[in-house]
Formats: C-alpha cells, structure tokens, sequence
C-alpha cells in the first residue's frame, strides 16, 4: 500500500509540474536558512566538547548574596581562589585562572591590529585540548600564545614564534607559540590569544591579587582521579565559610562557592552573570524564531494552493471513497506526497546552504560541525516533521470531502469554507516579507550612516599616523610643507577609540568645595580639532603653539558645561575648572558629537594639550590630491626620518567604514528578505497562473464581446493587486514602529524618512505587479477560438 501511495504521489507531482516546482523550491529556500540554523545550534551543544578530561573539569561559579538580599550567580570567581585550591585540597589535580581583561592595540612593526587576550595559568594547556601548532605554551612574564588565524593576520605564512608585539603603553610581547586550529569545534574561552599569568601582576599594578571581592576570574579545576563533585564541592564549601568570616565584605553580605561541569557550560539554563560566549537557552530559542517564520511562509505556499487546486482533487477523493477508500488512507496518501516534497525540498535546501557557505562569510557564522552523522539525522527529521506539518491541514479538509458533493456540484476551491482564509494566507505572507524588508532596511541604513557619516565629525581626506614614542615634531613639520597637505594635527588616539577618563570640577571654594565630575579626556593640539572640524557654540580653538609640554587652555564639549553647572556654554568660556589636580582655562566650547560608540550616551569630554599623550598625527589632505601619490610622500617622509622602521598609516574614511559596515551581516539579512519574498513570490504566481487557468474560457467569451487586453488584465488580476495593497496597509506600519524602536537603542542615528518605506512598497509592488501581470496578458492574449473549442 505504502509503495503504491508513493506511486500516485510521484505521478501527481509530475501531471502538475509548476505547482510542484513552486512547492519544492519554495520549500527548499526556507529549509536552506533553517539548515543553517540548525548548525548554529548544534555548534552550541558540541562547544568545549574537545578537551581531554571532561569528566574530571569543572569551572567553579560564585553565589553572592547583594546587600538587597538578592541572589546573585555568576560564573566568575574572586582572583585568590585558584591558588588557594592548589593549596593541599586532595580533590584537586590541578587549577588554573582566566582573567579576561586584556585589550589593545598591537604593533608587530608593519601594521596595528585590535586584539583581545585572556590572562592564564600554566595549567591551562593541560587542563584543556588547545593543542599548539608550533612553540611552547606562555609561562614567562611577556609571552603570549596567538591563535592561528591572528598569527597569520600579523606575519602571513612566517614562522612568528620568537617575535615581538608591541603595544605603546604596555610595552613589548614575546610570541611563544601558535595554537592549532579547534575546527570544527568551537570554544566559549574565545581570544585572539592567550598571555602568561606572570604578566598579570606586571601589567596590572592596581589589581589586588588578594581581593576575595573582584569577581572577574574565572576558575577552573582538574580533579585528582577517583575523586567526585560531591569532595570538590566541599572543599570550595570549607574555603566559602573561611571567607565569610574573615573578608570584610562591601558590595555583598556573603558568597558560596559551587562546581559546575565542563559539558554544562556551553548552554546556560541559569543565566548566569559574567558569561561571555555562552549562550543563554532562552537566547537559543529566540534564535530558531525567524526560521520558523521562514518555514512557516514556505507551508502557506503548499497550504494555499493545495486548498486553491481542490476541486480537482475533490474529484480525485469522491471517486477513492465511492472505490471504498476510508479517510485515513486518504490522508495518509496526501501526507505521503507532501513528504516526498519535502524531502525533494532537502536536496534543493542542501544546495543552498552550500552556496551559502560559499558566499555568506559572516564572523558568528559556523559552517562546521563535529558530529555529522546528528547534523543529517537532525535535517531528516526537520524535513519529515516539515511534510506532516505542512500536509496535516490540506489532508484534513480534502479527504472530508463526501462523493455526493461532488456529484452535486456543491464543492469549490476549499479553504476551511470560505475563500478569504485562502487569501489571509497571502496577505500574511506579504507582510511577513515586508515587514522583514523595511526592518532590515532601516537597520541598514543606520549601519551605513555610522559608517559614512561625517556630521559628527570629519572623516574625509584624514590619514592617520601612530607616533607613540617618537619625536614627531621634525615629522609634522616635514609634513606640513608638502603639497596637498592642508594641516598637521596630534592627538592620543583617534575619535572612536582610545578615550582616557579624568575629572573635571569648578574651581570653588575652600570652604565650598565642588564635586569633581567624571569626564572623558583626549589629548589634542589646535590642528586636530580643526581636522575634525569641531563645531564651537562659543569661545575660540586651542592656541596654535604652546610654550609648556602641558597646555594651559582646553576645549569641552556642551554636555562637560552642563555637568559643571553652566545652562549657556558662553558663560564658562575664560573660566578657569579644575583639570584632576591641574587648574585649566576654557578657551571653548564644542557641539555635543558622537566621540565614541554611536548607542552611548552623549558624554562630557576634554580635549586638552598634553605632548607626553600624543600618540597619533592626523594628516589633513586636500580632497582632490591623488591618493596614491599622497602615501607616497608620507611613506618617503617617514623613511627619512625613521629608516629603520615601516612606515604604518590608515584612511580614517575607510578604517571606519570597516568598523561599522559589518558588510557580512548586512547581506546576511539581505538573503533572508530575499528568501521570503521569493517564497511569497512564488505562492502568489500559483495562485494566479491557477486562476487565470481556471477562468480561460471566461477570458475567451469577454474577448468575443469586445473586452480588450488592458480590461481583461485588470480584471484578472484586480483581485491580487487589491492584496498586495492589503499587505502593505498592514505591514508598513509595523515595519515604521519596529524601525523606529531599533533606532531607539542609537542616541545618534540616521533620520527615519520616508525613501525606506518608498523603495519596500515599490519592491513588493514591482514583484507583485509582475508576477501576476504576467499571467494575466498570457491569459488575456490566448486565441479564443483555442479557448472555446470544447464548448
């Protein structure tokens, strides 16, 4: 019976072979995002899978009671906790700390890169399976351990054990070793690379080693074999009650140690605090929303035309049941051809997630999983649940149909009784798509403004160039005298990075002292203001030269006035402030602009002249100059006075449209609203070119009576365009209130106009309007001699 169900299903997919590619490449599209998804989430299951002692690790976790009563878990721990486990606790093997807090800028003498590094003990290569492609792990002060991909960023395909990186303020690394590779598992101990604990204590004066209060290490334990959770659990429990006793606690009532096991780190069920790179349950889920959404618009293409094609497959039923088929065989068979769609579906889903792979290379994306074999179990299942599922609704309703019907003349196309649900279904899946689309294109258009926004500040024709340590006065004036440089500015870092933090107050009194406010600090000369080209809304520029290595006047911003206590900026203009300990004179006073990240908060800040601080020069170029004769000149400057040293630049324009254009993510989204409007696209040209088939014989009796080709379209497809109407009535309001709550999040963000929601409505308008005006001048241009031959 099975086999001949199957029969009947190949058969009718092949009599109906539009409908059939509809319904499998709609399918497939869907199932080539929602195959993706399910890597994402098994690469979450599989995480930290790979190390050598699973059983025996364990990370230890802090309970701390809040001075509110409030529980508090975290999975950190204080900094003195792993050297008291090593410290005669017989459960223990072996301990080893993570600190998570280094973070910079590091030079190998050709270029800078931004790297992120975790503080470790030598424990750490033994404890876990990073196994090392070439040198040995980090033990001495100043070594360091990079991971593969950031070795061959720094040095290509050379050898970079043995060399140095640098970093200005924290002085120079040696590279010890380079890790394999972990493809294709991943880790939640992610890092660009690894230092020695011994350079902990050296980069990090101010970092009690013995404070029971700072929870931001993370510990990790090797237990000794034939020992259990429940001893290791005691043992922490010993020193837990020691320290509740002894420490004086401040931010907290008491904490409590406990152990979790290495398999349960990687998905979070307790929502723990200080877990960088794991992911929450709930956040897992949210995840798999949007392709559900997808699969689901996907089973509305088969829902919609299966129900719209009923009353051929009305027949179909009246004469299975007048043969004495009962209607659970009836729904089997159709439940049985819309598995073998689905699995038709898997092949076509396959070969998109492979050109996926191909073409979509985005940062948080994994392509690889360890266990293939439940990679493909969890496809096969997906797919066959995708058919039932798909198939139950149209299984239900068809084989209700009762032969007398039939005979009568009763049945019509079916959709749960009445022909709008049919066309909620269409509605629904045009919303969805457009809803996608002006979301996305919202968002996209506050990444592209970050990226090229210059009303900030200027980001045009800058070349940047690091100076720490060096003597840049004979540099800057070198510079100055070229042609096609307009100005020479210094600074300590670029806007967007590298801020330092001070506190700025009035000066007041002695008997009325004022309160020293937080502010953030850059140092900078008159010429980098001026290259940034700063907006002042009173006073005046930094003076062109100073006498003192430490300037006298400084710039600040509207917000910087406000927290001194100053409502009109031009009133603390000449005012002397109190700069940390320096008294200070405003010389200006700048428009409130985005210095740092554009979500934050606006922020006061100080621009102020300190030549120990100046770490970058900032080259004003003239716009129309060529680029490469620029460089050029600057390369050959530098070489004359720095022979020994490569010449190392950025164009600020480009350097930060690279931060923030996150390109991969962009056309990541892109493809969803592809793949929905596609999958939309293709439920609509089912449901007109049946139709338009379905009223040929109409369309040749209204071109007999004179009906000309425009009324005959406008008729055919007056329905469906009063759809699509529909949809964008409902969806572009949607679409404004979540774009809106997304720009939200930004304190400086691009304007909500209305070109976003013009280029959606005119998109689903154009795939609309063709797909059905398609269909309707093929039916409206048939010969009606063709057409009424029959009658």
């Amino acid at each position: 019976m099975f086999q001949s169900y199957l029969k009947i299903a190949i058969r009718n997919l092949w009599k109906h072979k539009l409908f059939s590619v509809i319904h499998i490449v709609g399918l497939g599209l869907a199932m080539a995002f929602c195959f993706l998804q399910l890597m994402q989430v098994q690469t979450s299951f599989e995480k930290d899978s790979f190390h050598p002692y699973p059983d025996r690790t364990f990370r230890i976790i802090t309970d701390a009671t809040g001075n509110d009563d409030k529980l508090y878990s975290l999975a950190s721990s204080p900094l003195p906790l792993g050297e008291k486990l090593n410290l005669g606790q017989s459960a223990v093997a072996k301990s080893a700390r993570v600190v998570r807090n280094f973070g910079g800028n590091l030079n190998n003498g050709i270029k800078s890169l931004n790297v992120s590094g975790m503080y470790v003990d030598p424990a750490y290569f033994d404890i876990f399976g990073f196994k090392l492609k070439s040198g040995k792990p980090c033990t001495a002060p100043r070594t360091v351990v990079l991971t593969q991909e950031m070795a061959e960023r720094f040095f290509g395909d050379a050898d970079p054990v043995g060399k140095t990186l640098t970093n200005p303020d924290l002085g120079v690394f040696t590279i010890s070793g380079v890790f394999a590779p972990i493809e294709p598992f991943t880790t939640h101990l992610k890092s660009d690379m690894v230092l020695s604990m011994a350079s902990f204590k050296e980069l990090n004066p101010n970092i009690a080693t013995d404070n029971w209060q700072d929870y931001n290490t993370y510990t990790f334990v090797l237990l000794s074999k034939g020992s259990t959770k429940a001893a290791l659990d005691a043992a922490i429990g010993k020193i837990a009650a020691s320290n509740n006793k002894l420490v004086t606690f401040k931010d907290v009532k008491k904490h409590t140690f406990r152990s979790q096991p290495l398999e349960d780190i990687p998905l979070d069920s307790q929502g723990l605090l200080n877990n960088p790179y794991v992911e929450p349950l709930w956040k897992i889920g949210v995840s798999l929303l949007v392709p559900f959404i997808v699969i689901l618009l996907a089973g509305f293409n088969y829902v919609n035309l299966t129900l719209t094609r009923s009353l051929s497959r009305g027949r179909e039923v009246g004469v299975r049941k007048v043969a004495g088929a009962k209607r659970g065989q009836l729904i089997l068979q159709f439940l049985i051809e819309t598995i073998v769609i689905a699995f038709l579906a898997l092949g076509v889903g396959y070969v998109g997630l492979v050109t996926f792979q191909s073409y979509m290379h985005v940062r948080w994306l994994n392509y690889q999983v360890n266990d293939t074999v439940a990679l493909w179990l969890s496809f096969i299942v997906f797919t066959l649940l995708t058919g039932v599922l798909a198939g139950f609704l149209p299984a239900r309703i068809l084989s209700a149909y009762e032969p007398a019907q039939i005979i009568k003349g009763d049945l019509g196309p079916s959709s749960l009784g009445k022909i709008s649900f049919r066309k909620s279904l269409v509605v629904i899946q045009f919303v969805v798509a457009l809803v996608f689309m002006t979301f996305t294109g919202i968002s996209n258009s506050q990444f592209e403004y970050m990226a090229t926004d210059n009303e900030n500040y200027n980001r045009k024709g800058i070349v940047n160039i690091p100076v720490a340590g060096k003597d840049f006065r004979l540099l800057a004036a070198e510079l100055s005298k070229m042609a096609g440089v307009e100005r020479v500015g210094l600074t300590s870092a670029t806007l967007n990075e590298g801020s330092g933090k001070a506190k700025i107050s009035t000066t007041g009194s002695d008997s009325n002292p004022s309160v020293a406010q937080d502010t953030y600090i850059y140092a900078a000369d008159a010429g980098f203001i001026e290259n940034m080209q700063l907006k002042f809304v009173a006073g005046s520029n930094l003076p062109e030269t100073f006498q003192d290595s430490v300037g006298r006047f400084v710039v600040i911003n509207e917000r910087a006035a406000k927290v001194l206590g100053f409502d009109t900026p031009k009133d603390l203009v000449g005012q002397t402030i109190k700069l940390n300990q320096t008294s200070v004179q405003v010389a200006g006073v700048v428009k409130n602009f985005c210095f740092m990240r554009y979500e934050l908060p606006v922020a006061p800040l100080v621009l102020a002249y300190d030549v120990s601080e100046m770490k970058v020069m900032s080259v004003k170029v003239d716009q129309q100059a060529d680029k490469g004769r620029i460089q050029a000149l600057l390369a050959g400057a530098w070489k004359r006075l720095y022979p020994r040293e490569s010449f190392v630049y950025s164009w600020y324009e480009s350097q930060l449209y690279e931060d923030y254009a996150e390109g991969g993510d962009q056309r990541f989204t892109g493809v969803i609203v592809l793949i929905v409007f596609l999958i939309a696209g293709m439920g609509l040209l089912g449901m007109v070119t049946y139709t338009t088939e379905k009223r040929v014989k109409e369309v040749g009796i209204r071109k007999v009576m004179g009906a000309s080709v425009a009324q005959i379209m406008a008729l055919l497809s007056g329905s469906f365009v009063k759809l699509i109407l529909v949809a964008s009535v409902i969806a572009l309001p949607i679409g404004y209130v979540l774009g809106g709550l997304f720009l939200r999040i930004f304190t400086y963000h691009t304007a909500l106009g209305p070109m976003a929601f013009v280029r959606c409505l005119l998109s689903l308008l154009f795939i609309g309007l063709a797909t059905i005006g398609v269909q309707s001048y093929r039916a409206a241009m048939s010969n009606p001699a063709d057409t009424l031959r029959s009658e």
